[in-house]
């Protein structure tokens, strides 16, 4: 008996069917190693590792559920990635902005490798072949306390790098990723400034203060401070543009900018510029600074503060009589809650220490 296309097409496609339908009934239930998922900024960049956790559960791990001298994939199940929303490096070798899969190469119990490989989505049996590696790098273990739960963490943070951890069992295994955080900030102003964020004066003099700050991309930030003061004039703009020119070795010229900027300046402001003039070493200024902050403010319901400012550039400056005087007055405007930090000041200088 001869059996039609058509009949076997439909049997087919009905077992299809059916199969999708008994896929379409799981479950999601509990995994053994369960999902994870860390992420750490580094200046205005993230990182982020995804893994899943497997436990010690008496078992011997290294050198036993993790070979030496074979690649692990750091973790359980699927691929552990780690991620970059930028440019970075890993133990000193460059990496693109992207996601990659995040596998470890154990010689001994001191010695790992950490390699990432360009493919992420990957069962994390499936290794990488060397033509597929971003980054193969040397790291040195720490022995820590029995851990149960294989975990990642991010530590030894600073303002450009950060160091990744992975602790399981009895060994951390670190590796330390580097952002140029400087570069970043400004390529990402860059790009923010062509938008809303260049449309005022806040935005801009925000870039060219964090170039100065940094030291970073000066001329381009004198343009931009230019631009933000053409837009608004005020006592913050025209602040960044002194620093900028005192950069330049144009003091004199910064100084003369500051002296229009001041009577912009609000009482914070003012108190601030008095204590940035103090970091320079420049006491008689910021005397004069301070001074006038309680003139014009003598209102204000932070006076108490500003008055205790010129006790403390006085006191800088050497003259512990003026500086005494100005702590007392300081107390006498002072909520309550004050009274043990000025009253300590006071006894250290009438005590002459």
């Amino acid at each position: 008996m001869k059996i039609s296309k058509t009949k076997i097409f439909l049997t087919i496609l009905g077992l299809v069917m059916a199969m999708l339908q008994l896929q379409a009934q799981n479950i999601t239930t509990p995994r053994p190693s369960q999902y994870a998922s860390v992420t750490q900024r580094v200046g205005i960049s993230d990182v982020t590792i995804t893994y899943h956790s497997p436990g010690v559960k008496g078992r011997a791990i290294w050198g036993g559920q993790v070979p030496y001298g074979g690649i692990w994939r750091a973790g359980a199940n699927e691929n552990t990635t780690i991620s970059f929303t930028h440019d970075a490096k890993v133990e000193g070798q460059e990496v693109r902005a992207g996601t990659y899969g995040l596998f470890m190469l154990p010689s001994d119990e001191d010695n790992f490798k950490v390699l990432l490989s360009k493919y992420s989505q990957s069962w994390g049996t499936v290794y990488p072949a060397e033509d597929e590696l971003a980054v193969m790098a040397d790291v040195k273990t720490t022995s820590i306390p029995q851990q149960e739960w294989l975990s990642y963490n991010f530590i030894d943070r600073s303002g450009n790098d950060v160091t990744a951890v992975l602790r399981w069992d009895k060994l951390e295994i670190p590796f330390k990723i580097e952002f140029d955080v400087p570069q970043i900030v400004v390529e990402n102003a860059r790009a923010e400034l062509k938008g809303p964020a260049g449309f005022g004066w806040r935005g801009l003099m925000q870039a060219a203060n964090y170039c100065l700050q940094n030291e970073v991309n000066l001329e381009e930030a004198m343009t931009w401070i230019d631009q933000s003061i053409s837009n608004s004039k005020g006592f913050s703009n025209l602040q960044v543009k002194a620093g900028l020119l005192a950069k330049q070795g144009k003091v004199e010229d910064g100084k003369k900018l500051m002296d229009e900027a001041i009577p912009m300046a609000n009482a914070f402001q003012l108190n601030g510029y008095g204590y940035q003039l103090l970091a320079l070493g420049d006491t008689k200024k910021a005397i004069e600074v301070f001074s006038l902050n309680i003139e014009k403010n003598e209102d204000h319901q932070f006076i108490w503060g500003f008055t205790d400012s010129l006790g403390e550039a006085y006191l800088q400056d050497g003259n512990k009589k003026l500086a005494l005087k100005y702590y007392k007055k300081a107390k006498e405007l002072a909520p309550e809650n004050q009274y043990a930090y000025l009253d300590g000041v006071i006894e250290k200088i009438e005590k002459g220490k």
